[in-house]
């Protein structure tokens, strides 16, 4: 064969493979519309290209399988749900999913939600039903997981933001919260716990009722002071908190009958600490139940504008109901802010009632448990 024969044929191939190159560029160039798409877990190499080229993350599913498998990337892609930009290309795309840089999301738990609630939050958010994540109220797996008995899952998912993503899964996310529970107790709270001898549900319950009584971080601790000063004295707690917690279908209203009704919550009725927690406390509620004040208040009443005002006589406090509730009478002067924490551990509770009790919400005519007798402090 003559040279300038040669030199022809490599020049047709050298043509050939540059309009292959110049062509398989440009499928793997950017194809400019991008958006959210999502990779379901278990997706295959050519699922994932299919996807992604149906929603026009890329221009070539062919020419994406070929990179990924040049790049020996075929079995890395991650599945979940991602934001890709109309100016990325495919091997910009490809790197991304198999970094796993997914579109993540965040749900956040405030202070004082109670379960009910924090279901419904996940429901909004698009990972379940709130009745699904009812479903795991009394599970017993995820009670096991706390390491020691509770009557239910209230009051141990923590208030914090969680992500989350399409991937997720309620059971998860509930494992998520109560794994940031247990991380949160571990150090000076569960010394401070051990050493006063109280129980993690005593705490938490306690720390319950003092985080749906007041948002002011200085009233924590007097708050305590009021609730630990009645244990005590064998003095029922009566916080409408409890009373709520049991009632089905509460329209806003506490009447009369609702302070008598014997749900086992409710602490009008009985005397000590309710079965369990009956929301979810902060961080700072939980320590102020290891740390109250020092104080012989009993009695605490709204003065309408986010605080209280605390009384340690029944006279003082109903002149300061008169006042603050009612508009009768000039009443007595505003208490400060703060007080001293006390120095020496907090007198040990009640023991937690250990039989099951219903969710909130589910109503029974009958007590559920005796009032439990309050051993007095020495004298």
């Amino acid at each position: 064969m003559k040279a300038g024969t040669i030199l022809k044929i490599l020049l047709v191939l050298s043509l050939i493979a540059a309009a292959f190159y110049l062509y398989v560029s440009i499928q793997l160039g950017p194809y400019g519309k991008g958006g959210v798409v999502y990779i379901p877990r278990g997706a295959s190499l050519r699922q994932s290209a299919e996807i992604l080229e149906q929603n026009g993350a890329i221009r070539s599913a062919w020419a994406f399988r070929g990179l990924a498998r040049w790049k020996k990337m075929q079995a890395k892609l991650k599945p979940g749900e991602y934001q890709l930009d109309p100016a990325m290309t495919s091997g910009e795309v490809l790197n991304k999913i198999v970094r796993g840089e997914r579109v993540v999301r965040r749900v956040t738990v405030p202070e004082g939600y109670n379960f009910q609630q924090i279901a419904a939050l996940i429901e909004k958010a698009g990972i379940a039903p709130q009745a699904e994540t009812m479903k795991y109220f009394r599970d017993p797996g995820l009670l096991t997981a706390l390491g020691f008995p509770a009557v239910s899952l209230e009051g141990y998912l923590f208030p914090a933001s969680y992500e989350y993503d399409r991937e997720t899964k309620v059971e998860g996310l509930l494992r998520q919260m109560l794994q940031k529970f247990q991380d949160s107790m571990r150090g000076p709270i569960a010394d401070r716990a051990k050493q006063a001898g109280w129980s993690l549900p005593q705490v938490v319950t306690l720390a319950s009722l003092i985080e749906k009584e007041t948002a002011q971080a200085t009233e924590r601790p007097l708050i305590s002071s009021v609730f630990q000063n009645r244990l005590r004295i064998g003095m029922p707690l009566q916080t409408d908190p409890t009373v709520i917690y049991g009632l089905p279908n509460f329209d806003g209203n506490i009447r009369r009958d609702d302070l008598r009704n014997p749900h086992a919550y409710n602490t009008y009725v009985h005397v000590g600490l309710p079965p369990g927690p009956i929301a979810s406390p902060g961080l700072a509620s939980l320590e102020a139940a290891l740390a109250p004040a020092q104080s012989n208040y009993l009695f605490f009443v709204s003065k309408g504008d986010g605080t209280h005002y605390f009384s340690s006589t029944l006279d003082e406090h109903n002149t300061a109901v008169s006042r603050y509730q009612l508009g009768r009478a000039p009443g007595p002067e505003s208490r400060p802010e703060t007080q001293p924490t006390a120095s020496v551990p907090v007198q040990k509770p009640i023991p937690m009632p250990r039989a099951p009790v219903p969710p909130p919400g589910a109503g029974n005519p009958q007590p559920l448990m005796k009032p439990i007798p309050m051993p007095r402090a020495p004298q």
